[in-house]
């Protein structure tokens, strides 16, 4: 069988603690793929569709403080696979970076 490969476009994460530089990264990489004309999408985690948001509202909540671990750990989930459904699937698939 003569099957064409689909290619994806590639998903880059930064990873760290706050103040690490992931920032600055993000900028420099958009720099670098705008510079060679590549679509890219940037998306934060958690967050990046309006029911990730929500989930994010409530994890950072400071009246939240009292949240059981394995809770927190199933909110974080809920909110990826909202977002890895909904932007960043479809965005790989049409040959967008993620970031």
């Amino acid at each position: 069988m003569n099957q064409a490969k689909q290619q994806h476009a590639p998903l880059i994460t930064f990873e760290g603690i706050d103040g690490s530089g992931k920032t600055t990264q993000i900028r420099l990489l958009s720099s670098w793929l705008e510079k060679r004309n590549l679509r890219y999408r940037i998306v934060r985690e958690p967050g990046g569709t309006s029911i990730s948001e929500k989930i994010r509202n409530l994890l950072l909540d400071k009246e939240n403080k009292g949240m059981d671990a394995v809770c927190e750990m199933f909110l974080f989930s809920a909110a990826r696979a909202q977002v890895t459904t909904e932007i960043i699937l479809p965005a790989l698939a049409g040959g967008i970076v993620v970031i």
